[in-house]
This record gives C-alpha cells, structure tokens and sequence, in this order.
C-alpha cells in the first residue's frame, strides 16, 4: 500500500508534506463539519484524501466526489488543479481513480451541449470527480437540473443521491443553498438510498448549529483544524500560515453619501488611496460589495495609471463572460502573481481564489465574509514584517443614506456587528488565529420539506405547462441569476434561426439587473417546442426568471469585455463570441428536447427489435454485476431492472412506430428497434413506443409481485412516462375511442415480439383501462395510484437509482451497436481496399 505522504507529494510535488488533519481524512472515516483557516489546503485534503480512499478503501467510499461551490470562479479553478493532480497521479492508466478527462466533469451555468450524455452519467460503476456551482448541482438533486433536458433529470438526481460524497465548500456564501444541502441530507438518511451517500460541510467560518434543520441534526463528528489535531498545532509550516500578521486600521476614504455625486467622490477618492498607499512590487487587492463600485474604482485606477494599466491593473467579478473571466483569472493566478499590480474585485475573490496580497483595501462586509477577506493577505506569511488591511466603513446616517443603499447587498445590522469584531481584536491584528468564529447564523427563509421531494419528483409540468419553481431553495432570491449572450440579430428572422449558445458567450446577471439590462432590448429565449432550425429562439415575453438563458441584439450593447456586465452602456456594440461551428441539428439539443421526440430510435444503421432487446438486457445484467461488486444489490431490484431492459422497447413492434423507420433494405415484416432514418413527422404526434411497452407487460405479466416496478422501469426510460399518464394538451382525440394517451389509442393491436432470449411478448390488444381515476372496472388500479405506492415503498432516491439503471443500459447497448457497425464498415472498406483499391 502506497502511503498517503508519498501519493499527496506525487500529486502536489515532492516539496510539500501533508499536514495531520490532511492524513486523518486519508485514513479515517470522514467528519461531517471541517473548520479550517483560510490557505492550509482544505481542498487538497478532501480530493487527494478521497482519491487514496478510493484506491485503498473503496468499500467504504462513495463512487463520485461532489464539489459543491458557491462561485463559478471557485469551480474553474478547482477544476485546473484536480485535473493536474489526477494526471500526476496517473489517473489515465489507474481504473481505481477517476480519468482525468472522462471522469472529471464540470457543472455550471451555460448548458451542456453534448447529444449524448456525459461520461460520469453513462458510467455510474466508475469513480468520478464532479465540481459545480450550488445552483447546477442542487438544482439537480431536486429534480429540476439547469442546463439539461427535463428528462434527463431523473438520471442526475439518482447518481447525485447514491454513492455519492458531497463536500459543500464556503457554506458561508451559500444563502438557502445550505438548509437545502442539510434537508437533502436528512431525508436520505430517513428515507433511504440504493447506496450510501454523505455530506461534508467546511469553512473557515462555520458554526455546525447552522446545519441543524427539521430533518437533519446538527452534525456531532467535527473537525477543527488545528485545534483538533495536536500534531498540526505544534506544525512550524502550518503556524507561519496561521500567524500570518495582518495589520488592521480604518481607511482614510469612506462614503459621504448614497446619491449619485456622493458615490462617484467616494470612489475617485478611493482610487486615489489605493495608488498611494500600493507598494512597488507588490500587490494591493481592492475588494467592494457591489460590481457597479469595482467597476468605477477600475476605472478611475485606469486612468490615473494611464499606460501602466495595461499590465498592473485588474478587474475580477463575476459578471464576466467565461473567455474574458478566464484570462483575467489566468493574469490574477498565474505565473507573475508576485510582480507589482492592483486587483480591484468583488466577493468572487473571497473564497477559493489563491492569491496573496501585501496590502488589502476593503469595503466592510459581514464577518464571515471580512474573514474569507482577510485570507488573501499575506497568505502564506511570506510578508516578514506583516501586511495591511485597511477597511472601509460604510455607515451613514438616515439622512446621508434615506434606503439604506451602502450597505447592500447585505443587512446593515450585519455590517455592525462586524464592525464591532473589528474593534475587538487585539494588537488590531488579523492573523487567522486570532479571527474567532461568527456568531450571526444565516438567515432561512426556505425549507426543503419531505412533502416537496415527493411533488419535485413528478418532472410532468402541469396542466398549465409550469413546473415547479426550486430557485428559492437554491438562492437566496437576490442572488439568483439568469444567463445572457450577444448576437448580431438585424431581424426577427435572424433572430429565430441563431445557433445553439456556447458555455463561453454567457454571462451571469442577477435577477435584480434585469429591468435594467432589458429596458430597451428585445429579449430571445430558447424555444422549448422547437421542431427546426427556423424555430430556436422565440421572443422573450414578460420578465426572466433564474436559470433562463436569453439572447440580445449586440448592436444594442449592455457588456464591456474590459468591465463585464454594464446594463448602461447602449451605444457600444458588444464583441459577439463566434457561435460553434458547423451545423447544428436543434432537434437534438438536450435543453430543447420536446415529448415528440424519438432521436435514440436513429442511428447510423438498422437494429433488428429482438437484438437491441437482447442486447439492452445484456448490458443491465453487466450493470448491475458491476455495481454489486461493491455494494450489495437486493435481487429483486437486479431481476426488476434486467427484466424491464428485456421489455423496453416491445412496444416499437407498433405500427406507428414501424412506420416511421426508414430502411431501403428493410425484409418484408421485419421489426426494426432502429434505423437510418426515423421520420418523426409520420403518423399521430407524441407517439411515445415506451408506454405500449408498459402496457404490454402488464398485459402478461400483471399478477406477478414486481408487475408495477418492471412496468414503471419500461415507461420511464426516457423520462417522458412516469409518475402521471394523461394525453398531452396538444393530442387530437380519435374520432371514435375514448381511450388515448401519447399517441397510443384504446385497442391498438401489438404483434408478437421475439424477446432476444427465445422468449417472446404475445400478440394482443393495447388497454388505457389505468389511465382511469380509481379502480378499473375489474378493479386494478389505476397508473397513478401504482406510481404512488411504488414511490411509497421504494422511496424517490432508490425508485430513480432502478430506473436511472435501465436508461443507462439503453444508452450503452445503442453506443455498443452503433460502434460495431462502424468498425464492420470500416472492416469491409479495408476488404475493398486490398481487392484492388489502392485508396488513391
């Protein structure tokens, strides 16, 4: 066994030791509440302490290590370095690590544009490193993803709830995201999962009562670094970090007012500080509550520094387009971070951001973010005779700030009690080890309660066609946000027919700025029941809400590549980021996808029905082997899922269904499973194949005790048949049936179908007798009252694992058939090849 100072030198370099509470995560079973001081590697201690576990311990360690982070900033940053220490640690040849490139995933705002799902979903038996902002990952694990289609979103939710480790990093700056994270944690723990998950909360300010919620007890295993561990105490390294002196005073320059004048002396004053206080050769770190006031400091730095700017001046928030976040990041972070500069920055700089500064300019904040704060100044005591902290303080009376303006975004009774700390401190020193605690508990204003699990695991929208709104159990509601990009759209037509949008054209923008960025602008969002390319976008009407992605003319402005996000400016063309290349089918973008849609039934070859049958039930049962090999899977639950894949697809033998398959050299009455080409337009619309699958088994099958599982894993495996079975608004009702729902009508005839084992789903009629409320007239019940009592029984995280099991069964057999044609092509072209063609 390789020990654990020789993998975290592999991986961190043969220069740096790990500290105790750095091996004791390596080697113990893990705390729920870590408070450690800013800059002693708390994120190197969860990664590198999971990946010695994963290769020493792996029954007792989850499969997916979730990073929870509050900022996008934290989350690019956290990638670069777990990516490096997988590949020095050679993750690409170590199947008990995750790979660096198809194990490693990044969750953040911006959607996702593959066509097929992404390697940490399709392989949920690998282990997997996956690092996102809370509003991606918990809006995931409430069944509600940003980003992704609707009906992948009970895939996410299952693999973010088994065998999955969380750390929830910063909770300081989570807001509601954190009772959420609490309550996800509670109900797992009562309602149970199909594999053991955990959750570990750290901060250098973390009181571990704020964690205790109806559901969820304040966690009792805790670990204070270095209080905990004796070893670290007496650590000459890890003293020199949290000795750090840092001395404290009042800055000269403070607010004389809220208006506009008052403002804009303020800071021109303020720059004017800065620039004479800055020491050559250092840098100074300029940190204010509100990006419209970094933005005017920048500019007043700009030019009073006139050419010196260009390579001394920065600006860091989180209103930039990722291209242009990323290369200030790089200037900030990278080689050169000691040389002479001025960052001017918002909170994105608080936490997670690896600079140290040898004087620090800040406006007052809430303590526990004056602590984060306090962290980038001479971080790793390399400042021998101490750095500086000047503070701002931001209190007016009634009469100089009538609203209270100053003190946002936060409470002004928040900014008092942190100016009382201030005060407090001995020596005015600022030194991690003598910053003592909050005492001020986060405000919560939403509960996640074991009632909305349940309704947020019904994905159907309602009749209205709105889903649930989970954005208050994410955000606090003045942080949430929604996403925005610049084209060139001289017409409505244009407009319509846009590309898909890039990660790297969206910027972030608070819901608050939103009348300000739209007043003047025509606003596009994505079309939800886009069916072509003259039908992407569709106007915005009305108000955005968060997670919306919105397109605007860049001839109208609103953004500045050297400031970010500026709702005044609105005579400057925005530079437009070049859309991806290529052609892009819309039908098949993840966020788009519709109910009508079939796009798996498509592939580059034909499938007979009876091997993808085979071939999908084949897949299940390597699955579920696979899984159990590390934890034990229930042998009703296996035989449920492997049975569902035999069925799944029985109901493609419909003649609708065949009908839409096109093949050229198709034999007479043959039932294909896929083709080259899938007419979608053909026959009635929202004809879903998997629904007459389910109905088919139940047929023959309805007496047995796993009847309802089986039947609700084959009407669930692509997430458009689940919990509810109605017609859709838009279905046209047959002139003379009663009975129809997603395409499929009272009495349709299902020929028999060979199962690919030499067994074999008999020829009959389609009955819709469940879609009745109650009890039928022979008195089975009806689909919702047996969806409700499997989710009664099984509970929503294991009911998703089961059914997340047989999608992933499908993706992976389609992919195996898909890649055998393509190496049988290959094959016969390299026949051809040597029988004469010399490829010239």
């Amino acid at each position: 066994m390789t020990s654990f100072d020789s993998f975290f030198a592999r991986a961190m370099g043969d220069s740096c030791q790990s500290y105790e509470y750095q091996r004791r995560l390596a080697l113990e079973p893990w705390p729920e509440v870590m408070i450690a001081p800013t800059g002693v590697g708390k994120t190197a201690a969860v990664v590198l302490g999971w990946l010695w576990r994963r290769q020493n311990a792996p029954d007792d360690t989850p499969l997916r290590l979730v990073l929870c982070l509050p900022m996008r900033s934290l989350v690019e940053q956290t990638r670069d370095r777990v990516e490096d220490w997988l590949k020095k640690l050679g993750a690409r040849t170590d199947p008990s690590l995750p790979h660096p490139e198809h194990g490693l995933a990044v969750l953040m705002g911006g959607g996702e544009r593959e066509k097929q799902p992404p390697a940490w979903v399709q392989t949920p038996e690998r282990p997997a490193i996956l690092i996102g902002t809370q509003d991606m990952l918990l809006s995931r694990a409430l069944m509600r993803g940003y980003g992704i289609s609707r009906f992948r979103w009970p895939v996410d939710f299952a693999l973010l709830h088994n065998d999955a480790q969380w750390v929830f990093d910063e909770v300081q700056a989570m807001g509601a995201g954190l009772a959420t994270s609490t309550q996800l944690q509670g109900l797992r723990t009562a309602m149970g999962t199909a594999r053991p998950s955990r959750s570990l909360w750290m901060s250098a300010t973390l009181d571990p009562a704020w964690l205790a919620t109806v559901d969820h007890k304040a966690p009792d295993r805790v670990l204070r670094v270095p209080h905990d561990v004796p070893a670290d105490q007496d650590n000459p390294d890890l003293r020199r970090l949290i000795d750090a002196r840092k001395h404290l005073r009042p800055a000269a320059t403070r607010p004389a007012g809220a208006g506009a004048k008052d403002r804009d002396a303020y800071t021109t004053a303020l720059a004017g500080e800065v620039l004479e206080a800055h020491r050559h050769g250092t840098t100074t770190l300029v940190i204010l509550n509100t990006v419209a006031r970094a933005q005017a400091v920048y500019g007043t730095l700009k030019k009073q520094m006139g050419a010196a700017a260009g390579d001394r001046l920065l600006l860091i928030h989180a209103r930039f387009r990722p291209r242009e976040r990323t290369e200030q990041l790089k200037r900030l972070t990278g080689e050169g971070a000691g040389r002479d500069r001025i960052v001017v920055a918002t909170q994105a700089v608080e936490a997670g951001i690896d600079v140290s500064s040898a004087l620090l300019v800040t406006e007052l904040a809430p303590w526990s973010s004056l602590v984060q704060r306090f962290g980038r100044v001479n971080r790793y005591g390399e400042c021998q005779n101490g750095a500086e902290i000047r503070w701002i303080d931001l209190s007016l009376s009634k009469e100089e700030d009538p609203k209270g303006e100053m003190a946002l975004p936060y409470a002004a009774e928040d900014l008092a009690a942190a100016r009382d700390r201030l005060a407090g401190l001995d020596d005015n020193d600022a030194a991690p080890a003598k910053l003592s605690p909050t005492d001020r508990p986060p405000p919560v204003r939403h509960v996640l309660r074991r009632k909305d699990l349940l309704d947020l695991f019904d994905t159907d929208p309602d009749l209205t066609g709105f889903d649930i709104d989970v954005s208050p159990f994410i955000r606090d509601a003045k942080d949430t946000d929604f996403q925005v990009l610049w084209r060139d759209i001289p017409d409505e037509a244009t407009a319509r027919r846009q590309p898909l949008p890039d990660r790297d054209e969206l910027c972030s923008v608070p819901i608050r700025r939103a009348e300000d960025l739209l007043k003047g602008r025509q606003g596009w969002r994505l079309n939800p029941q886009a069916k072509g390319s003259d039908s992407t976008w569709m106007r915005l009407d009305g108000k955005p809400w968060p997670g919306l992605v919105v397109m605007l003319d860049a001839a109208q402005g609103g953004y500045d590549p050297d400031i970010g996000l500026a709702p005044e400016m609105t005579k400057e063309k925005v530079p437009v980021l070049a859309p991806p290349d290529g052609p892009e089918d819309t039908a098949t973008a993840p966020h788009i996808e519709s109910p009508n849609d079939d796009r798996d039934s498509r592939q580059d070859h034909a499938v007979l029905l009876a091997e993808h049958l085979g071939n999908v039930a084949a897949a299940a049962e390597r699955l579920c082997a696979d899984l159990h090999r590390t934890v034990a899977m229930p042998a009703p639950d296996h035989a449920a899922v492997v049975t569902a894949a035999r069925w799944h697809d029985v109901g493609k033998a419909h003649d609708e269904f065949q009908a839409r398959m096109v093949e050229p050299a198709r034999p007479p009455g043959t039932l294909l499973a896929k083709a080259e080409k899938y007419e979608r337009a053909k026959g009635r619309p929202y004809f879903r194949h998997e629904l007459a699958s389910a109905l088919a088994y139940l047929d023959q099958n309805g007496g047995t005790a796993s009847a309802d599982l089986v039947a609700y894993l084959i009407a669930a495996h692509h997430g458009k048949v689940r919990l509810s079975l109605r017609a859709l608004p838009q279905e046209k009702p047959p002139a003379d049936i009663c009975r129809f729902a997603r395409g499929i009508h009272e009495g349709d005839p299902l020929p028999a179908v060979d199962l690919g084992d030499g067994s074999r789903s008999e020829a009959l009629s389609l009955s819709l007798r469940l879609m009745e409320l109650g009890a039928d007239e022979d008195g089975d019940p009806s689909w919702a009252s047996r969806t409700a009592r499997l989710l009664a029984d099984h509970r929503p995280f294991r009911l998703a694992w089961l059914e997340s099991l047989v999608r992933i069964a499908d993706w992976r057999a389609s992919a195996a058939e898909q890649e055998k044609a393509r190496q049988e092509k290959a094959g016969k072209a390299v026949v051809g090849r040597e029988d004469g063609d010399d490829g010239r």
